[in-house]
C-alpha cells in the first residue's frame, strides 16, 4: 500500500495533468475563432491568468511552456490588430501580456517590456530586434535560459550593441533569479565598471525602464561601486552581480551559480598579434575565470574576434561538435555587400562598412568586422602569394591591377584530379582539377563540401569528374576513403577515361602541407577573387587555403591538403615525361 503522502502527490500530479490538458482544450478552440476581436483576445489573456493561479509557474514547467504559448500567440495578434485597427485597446493588452512572459523567463518578451515607457526612437532592443531574431541571437539566450545550451558564444563587429544587450540581460536575470549569484568580465576595469553602471541604471530609472513592473517583489539590497557588486536579496558572502576585469582579482571574490559572463576579453590589437599574451589570457580564461563556475553555470561570451587564439577561438576549438555549445558570427557585409546591421534606428549602412573595409587591411577587416580571425604570423598562403589566372582578357574587371596571366586557350597537356575524402564530423571533401600547360597547374574547378548527405557529396564528386574528364585521379583511401573512392567509382565508369586511384597516405599532414607550399605557390595557378563568389565551393576552398597558418591549431586543413596531394601527384617521378636518350656508353 502507498503511503499517504505519495499517493496525495500522484493524485495531485494527475488532476493537474488533465487541467492542463483541459486548458490546452479552451485554449485551441478560442484560437479558432480567429483572435480578431478584443473580446476573443481579452479571454485567451485571462486564461492565461486563471492558469496562473492554479499553476505555480516556476515549479510546473509543462503548465508554464502551455500557458507562454498562448502567450506568444495572442500578443503577436494583439499587435497585429492594434497596428491594422489603431484601437488602443489591442496596444494595452499588447502590454499586459508581455509582461506576463516577461516575468516568466521569455527573454524577447523581457527585453521589449524594459523599454514600453522610453520613446520609441530612443529605444535599443526594439530597433535592433529584428536583426538579433534573425540572426539567432535571442534564441540562444533563450535556449540557455531553458538549459537547452551550456555555452553560446556570440562575434559581432564593434559598436552594433552587444555590451548592451548583455547589459539588459543580466538585468533580467537578476530579477529572474534575485538568489542566485553571477560573474562579468571584461578585459578592463573600465568595460566592468561600464557594464557595472548599465545594470544599474535599469535597475534604478523608473522613467526610462520598467524593471520594477517585471518584478515587483524583488528589492535592491546594496551596491558597491569600489567593489563593482550589485545585491539584490541574497544575504550570502557572494552577491547577486559581480563585475570583475580578468586582470582583477577573481580567487576567492566570488561564484557563479547561474551566469558568467565575458565581453571583450582581448584588449586591441596589440595583444591579438602577440601570441604569447594571448596563451597567457587563455590561462586566466581557464584557471581565474572559468574555474569560478558552479555545477550548471551558463556561459556567454561576446566579443569581437582579433585572433584564432583568442578565447572565443580555443573555446571552439574545445566545444566542436557539442550540441550545447554555440557559436554564432555575425559578419558586417553579407557575400554580395549588405550589411547585416541595419537596424530601423542608429543602423550601419553598406557604404559604413565598405568605407571601413577600404581604409584598414583585408585581414584586419576580416577579423574585425567580417568575424574571420587568422594568425597573421604563420599563414603559409598568403593571398598575395598565390599566382592567379582568367580564362580570357574580357574576364579582367576595369582597372585590375592584380597581377594575373590569362589560361591558355589550347588542349591541356594533361587533366589531374585529387580528393582528400571527407569521413564523420565536420571535415571537408576536397577535390581540385589542375589543367596542365608544361609546368604550369590552373584550378579553374573545385568541390569543397561538409555536407553530410554522403550519397549527395558523392554525386556531386562523381559530376566533376565527369565535366572535366581528367587523365588522372587520386583518391585519399584513409578512414572513409575507400568508401567514397569505391562508390565515386561505379558513378563515372564508362563517363571518365581514368579510373579513380585510391592510395593510403601515412605522411603527417602538417609536413606534406610545408613541404609542398612552395611548389604550390610557383605552379600553381588560382582564379582571381572576381572570378568567383564566397559562399562558393572554390569560395570556401580558397578562404580555406589562405588561412592556413603554420603557428596555431585550425579546425580544417582540406583545403591546402588537398592542394599538397596535388602537388606530389603531378610532380611524381613516373608521371614525367619520357625523353629518349641516346646512351652515352
Amino acid at each position: 500500500m502507498r503511503e499517504p503522502e505519495l499517493y496525495r502527490k500522484g493524485v495531485l500530479a494527475l488532476f493537474m495533468g488533465e487541467l492542463i490538458e483541459w486548458y490546452k482544450e479552451v485554449a485551441n478552440n478560442l484560437m479558432k475563432t480567429g483572435l480578431r476581436k478584443y473580446s476573443e483576445q481579452n479571454s485567451l489573456y485571462n486564461l492565461v491568468l486563471n492558469m496562473k493561479m492554479d499553476f505555480s509557474f516556476k515549479e510546473n514547467e509543462e503548465a508554464r511552456d502551455c500557458a507562454m504559448k498562448i502567450c506568444r500567440y495572442n500578443h503577436m495578434m494583439a499587435a497585429q490588430m492594434a497596428g491594422k485597427t489603431g484601437d488602443e485597446k489591442f496596444e494595452e493588452l499588447y502590454w499586459k501580456i508581455l509582461l506576463i512572459e516577461a516575468q516568466n523567463y521569455q527573454v524577447d518578451s523581457g527585453l521589449l517590456y524594459l523599454e514600453k515607457n522610453r520613446i520609441p526612437s530612443e529605444r535599443f532592443y526594439e530597433p535592433r530586434r529584428e536583426v538579433f531574431l534573425k540572426h539567432g541571437i535571442i534564441q540562444s539566450l533563450q535556449d540557455l535560459m531553458d538549459d537547452k545550451l551550456d555555452i553560446f558564444c556570440l562575434s559581432v563587429p564593434p559598436g552594433c550593441g552587444k555590451s548592451t544587450l548583455e547589459d539588459f540581460f543580466l538585468s533580467l536575470v537578476g530579477g529572474w533569479f534575485p538568489n542566485d549569484f553571477n560573474l562579468s568580465s571584461a578585459h578592463s576595469s573600465i568595460l566592468t565598471r561600464s557594464l557595472y553602471d548599465g545594470v544599474l541604471e535599469i535597475i534604478n530609472d523608473p522613467v526610462e525602464y520598467t524593471w520594477h513592473e517585471i518584478f515587483p517583489d524583488v528589492k535592491l539590497q546594496s551596491t558597491n561601486a569600489k567593489e563593482t557588486t550589485v545585491n539584490m536579496e541574497r544575504n550570502g558572502r557572494f552577491k547577486t552581480w559581480t563585475f570583475r576585469s580578468i586582470d582583477g582579482s577573481l580567487t576567492g571574490a566570488t561564484r557563479c551559480n547561474r551566469f558568467l559572463t565575458a565581453d571583450d576579453l582581448v584588449s586591441g590589437i596589440e595583444e591579438a598579434l602577440n601570441k604569447n599574451r594571448l596563451d597567457t589570457l587563455w590561462t586566466k580564461v581557464v584557471n581565474d575565470l572559468r574555474s569560478r563556475r558552479l555545477e550548471g553555470c551558463k556561459e556567454f561570451y561576446i566579443a569581437t574576434r582579433w585572433s584564432v587564439h583568442d578565447p572565443i577561438g580555443r573555446l571552439q576549438q574545445l566545444y566542436e561538435g557539442n550540441p550545447r555549445a554555440r557559436f554564432i558570427a555575425v559578419p558586417a557585409l553579407t557575400d554580395d555587400n549588405r550589411s547585416n546591421f541595419l537596424f530601423t534606428t542608429n543602423g550601419f549602412s553598406e557604404k559604413y562598412f565598405i568605407d571601413a573595409k577600404e581604409s584598414m587591411d583585408e585581414i584586419s577587416f576580416n577579423c574585425l568586422y567580417q568575424q574571420k580571425p587568422v594568425e597573421r604570423e604563420g599563414l603559409l598562403f598568403p593571398p598575395d602569394s598565390l599566382q592567379r589566372f582568367f580564362f580570357n582578357e574580357e574576364d579582367v574587371p576595369a582597372g585590375c591591377t592584380d597581377q594575373y596571366i590569362i589560361a591558355p586557350n589550347r588542349e591541356a597537356d594533361a587533366i589531374w584530379a585529387v580528393c582528400d575524402t571527407k569521413d564523420k564530423g565536420t571535415d571537408f571533401e576536397s577535390l581540385p582539377i589542375a589543367y596542365q600547360y608544361g609546368d604550369k597547374f590552373f584550378i579553374p574547378d573545385v568541390v569543397f563540401d561538409d555536407n553530410t548527405d554522403y550519397g549527395v557529396l558523392d554525386e556531386k564528386t562523381a559530376n566533376i569528374l565527369i565535366r572535366h574528364n581528367p587523365h588522372m585521379i587520386r583518391f585519399e583511401s584513409n578512414n572513409a576513403g575507400n568508401r567514397v573512392a569505391y562508390n565515386v567509382q561505379k558513378i563515372i565508369n564508362g563517363k571518365c577515361r581514368a579510373e579513380i586511384d585510391p592510395v593510403f597516405t601515412s605522411a603527417n599532414k602538417e609536413t606534406k602541407i610545408l613541404v609542398n607550399s612552395n611548389y604550390i605557390k610557383k605552379h600553381f595557378y588560382f582564379l582571381h577573387p572576381s572570378q568567383y563568389k564566397p559562399k562558393s565551393d572554390y569560395g570556401l576552398f580558397m578562404e580555406n587555403v589562405t588561412t592556413y597558418t603554420t603557428k596555431a591549431k585550425v579546425l580544417h586543413d582540406d583545403g591546402p591538403d588537398s592542394l599538397a596531394m596535388m602537388a606530389e601527384y603531378v610532380a611524381a617521378p613516373e608521371h614525367r615525361k619520357t625523353m629518349i636518350m641516346s646512351s652515352p656508353i
